[in-house]
């Protein structure tokens, strides 16, 4: 087999190739490559086979072929992994046969085992008979025609007008000439088109253009820079539609109201919250919490603590538990003053949280 314009990695994977340093008493030239490093591209899965007298190689199609399954059209010189074998002799010549799958995606009913490619099982055979390849199983040729007078190239002189050429000189003389002055013709309308695309060609004013599409370019990337930069950054995941005049008039079109009793309930809440704690009453005072629980005053100072500043206003002196000591008119009052503060700053916080968001109304 002639191992013209095959690649060197072709010939290597094919055994076609033998090394200067490889000598007979080496052994085989896969063993030779081995004792290298050097390895077959299907490594050791190539020779699996061989005792059934299979060898794995790398196949390219001779020609242009279709698979009958998927009817994909598959190129001359696709390689495929196919499986050689010898399947009998034309007198002295072996006859080989490469087997190998359709690897082309389809729809896995197409398939031949339902998986995502075809794999439908596709066999050619050497002919020595003829010269050529026959296709047994799963793939049928494809036979390309075409004109030259259509692609208007050099048309090849078929045997019947050889012949006619050789037998009468005159009709071989108006041939030769009809071809010369065609040659002739098309040279020349050849030359007048390069001189129409050359005046035609004017290399400052597509300058100009190429420049002054490229400014408009910048200008308007600048521009949308600057736009989004004074935008800030999105507030939303998605980018929000443009503004229109429908938009527009519809927001005009809502009216809010105003929940005056609720206001109004608010702001009695707010008021009582803001009285005194600790009043000039014998009952200890009850606070109604946001919650709609009661604290008592007991849990704040201790019981021992609320009875001795009820009784504050027939002593003068309240003695606290602990380091607390004060006279009953100036204690009275500076506790009264922080308790007051201190429930200013609750009722401003929950008249924030008020108007910010829903209140439970109990």
């Amino acid at each position: 087999m002639c191992t013209k314009d095959i690649t060197l990695k072709a010939a290597s994977a094919d055994t076609f190739y033998y090394p200067p340093e490889w000598k007979p008493s080496r052994g085989t030239l896969d063993e030779f490559q081995q004792k290298r490093g050097y390895e077959h591209y299907f490594g050791k899965s190539r020779t699996k086979n061989l005792h059934k007298g299979v060898l794995q190689i790398r196949f390219e199609l001779p020609f242009k072929v279709q698979c009958l399954r998927c009817s994909k059209f598959l190129g001359q010189g696709t390689r495929y992994d196919a499986d050689k074998k010898t399947v009998g002799k034309y007198f002295s010549t072996s006859l080989f046969q490469f087997e190998f799958r359709c690897g082309e995606i389809v729809d896995p009913k197409l398939s031949a085992d339902h998986s995502a490619h075809c794999n439908q099982r596709l066999v050619i055979r050497t002919d020595p008979e003829n010269d050529d390849y026959a296709l047994t199983e799963g793939l049928r040729r494809v036979v390309g025609t075409w004109d030259a007078k259509d692609t208007e190239t050099m048309e090849l002189v078929d045997p019947e007008t050889r012949n006619k050429m050789n037998d009468d000189p005159m009709f071989k003389t108006e041939k030769l000439i009809r071809d010369k002055q065609k040659e002739k013709s098309d040279k020349e309308r050849l030359a007048d088109l390069e001189d129409l695309q050359a005046d035609r060609e004017d290399y400052y004013a597509l300058n100009c253009a190429m420049r002054r599409t490229n400014r408009i370019k910048r200008k308007e990337e600048k521009a949308q820079e600057e736009a989004e930069r004074l935008a800030g950054k999105p507030n939303f995941a998605l980018p929000l539609a443009a503004v229109s005049d429908q938009d527009a008039a519809e927001a005009k079109a809502i009216t809010f109201r105003t929940d005056h009793d609720r206001i109004e309930l608010s702001v009695r809440r707010a008021a009582i919250r803001a009285e005194p704690l600790f009043g000039e009453k014998k009952s200890t005072a009850i606070v109604t919490a946001s919650s709609s629980k009661t604290i008592r005053a007991e849990p704040l100072l201790g019981k021992r603590t609320s009875t001795a500043i009820v009784k504050a206003s027939s002593s003068k002196e309240v003695r606290l538990p602990g380091k607390f000591k004060a006279s009953s008119a100036s204690s009275s009052g500076a506790l009264q003053e922080l308790v007051a503060k201190r429930r200013r700053v609750e009722q401003h916080a929950r008249m924030a949280a008020l108007f910010q968001g829903p209140v439970a109304l109990s």
